[in-house]
């Protein structure tokens, strides 16, 4: 009986794997279709492409007819060639798929062919499978942990989050979901499909969001109290500004939008998944036989965190950016230690929403349309020693939440179900 359920599995997943494989040569045969368009159009009209777009087009031909290679049957040991080619082929695919699509959004809405809000509808709407077929067969296949980490981290998060309003260029469509394309709220589904679809080849568990069993109620609540507290911390200065509960509900809905609102829950719910859920699991694995592992673990996600936040220079000045990262590799190791010890992602997702939500509503940063607004403020001497006590008391935090033996217990045992 198990081998017939054995075989039927295995039946079942053979027949998945077919499915992805002609969907993924349907795909490549669409996306050089589109750029043999383009490049002939091009060709004939001067005016229809930049030299950067028929730039891309040249370059996208290749990468695209690169990824026939991932039809082939996967080896029991594959060769090196094989191994850097998955790489190769996450990294291509997460490119080419968005400018290919960009390039026939413009050439159609160039020639009036396409309904703006019903194409970027229909846009959105693919995304959420458009990827499958990268991700079963070329990111699942990457073996090593720190390459896993990368990718997810500086590839694919920044090219999925954002597909949508990457292909929409200067598309006029509708302004709701324009918001919602720009916000990145539409590419955090794309997100956890992805990873999902990758977690049983990676050896990684189902994402925990309820307190662990086997921590202290009495330190989980304290844990919970201080997140509140700080989330009270950066909203109280601003009340300086209103009089009375009037004023202040006043001040508040004046600058809510759905930019600002879509821009949140994409960050609590998109970065935690990645930085907390699938980047902890991934390094639980990496310092597996270490005796520093939970130090490790937490030192690492925080400072990934922090690093992770480099391409926020596009916005912001170089300093403010390394001010920046500082400040978020400290607060970082807070929440990697809370979430090894709470096992609760859906807390650290709460908290990092509503955390974002507070900065984007007072400080501006995000516009109504949930674009990223650029800063030229240059931090001041002031601004660095604040940034030098908060990073030592972030570090103090976590150190008290994971240092005693009672603890680090909960946090094995945590571990185990990562």
């Amino acid at each position: 009986m198990k081998n017939f359920n054995q075989n039927a599995v295995s039946a079942r997943t053979s027949k998945t794997n077919r499915i992805i494989k002609i969907f993924h040569l349907a795909q490549t045969v669409g996306q050089i279709l589109i750029l043999l368009i383009c490049a002939t159009l091009a060709f004939v009209n001067r005016n229809l492409f930049n030299q950067n777009q028929r730039f891309a087009i040249s370059l996208s031909l290749i990468f695209v007819c690169l990824q026939f290679s991932l039809l082939q049957t996967e080896s029991e040991q594959p060769k090196r060639w094989q191994l850097i080619n998955h790489y190769i082929e996450t990294i291509a695919i997460c490119y080419t798929l968005p400018i290919s699509l960009s390039l026939l959004t413009k050439l159609l809405n160039y020639y009036h062919l396409i309904n703006g809000t019903f194409w970027m509808l229909s846009v959105t709407f693919y995304s959420l499978i458009m990827y499958i077929p990268m991700a079963k067969l070329a990111l699942s296949r990457v073996n090593n942990n720190w390459g896993r980490i990368l990718l997810l981290m500086f590839v694919v998060y920044d090219e999925i989050i954002w597909t949508a309003s990457n292909i929409a260029g200067h598309l006029r469509y509708n302004k709701v979901l324009l918001q919602i394309n720009n916000s990145g709220l539409s590419g955090t589904p794309v997100l956890i499909i992805i990873t999902v679809l990758v977690m049983s080849c990676w050896k990684i568990q189902k994402p925990h969001f309820v307190y662990s069993r086997n921590d202290s109620i009495l330190f989980s609540s304290l844990i919970t109290l201080l997140l509140v507290g700080v989330l009270l911390l950066i909203a109280m200065p601003h009340f300086d500004y209103v009089i009375s509960i009037a004023d202040t509900l006043n001040y508040y809905f004046d600058q809510i939008n759905l930019g600002v609102i879509g821009s949140a829950i994409r960050t609590g719910i998109a970065e935690e998944w990645l930085m907390r859920f699938m980047v902890i699991a991934l390094l639980a694995q990496i310092f597996q036989s270490s005796k520093y592992r939970i130090y490790l673990i937490v030192l690492f996600d925080g400072l990934l965190f922090g690093f992770w936040h480099i391409t926020n220079i596009a916005y912001q000045t170089p300093l403010a950016t390394l001010r920046q990262m500082l400040e978020i590799s400290g607060w970082g190791l807070v929440i990697a230690a809370i979430y090894l010890y709470t096992h609760s992602l859906l807390l650290t997702m709460t908290y990092h929403g509503l955390y974002d939500f507070i900065l984007f509503l007072f400080q501006g940063g995000i516009s109504e349309y949930g674009n990223t607004v650029k800063s030229a403020v240059q931090p001041t001497m002031m601004d660095w020693q604040g940034t030098i006590l908060r990073v030592t008391i972030y570090a103090a935090i976590a150190l008290v939440i994971i240092w005693t033996k009672r603890r680090q217990e909960v946090i094995a045992k945590n571990l185990l179900q990562m």
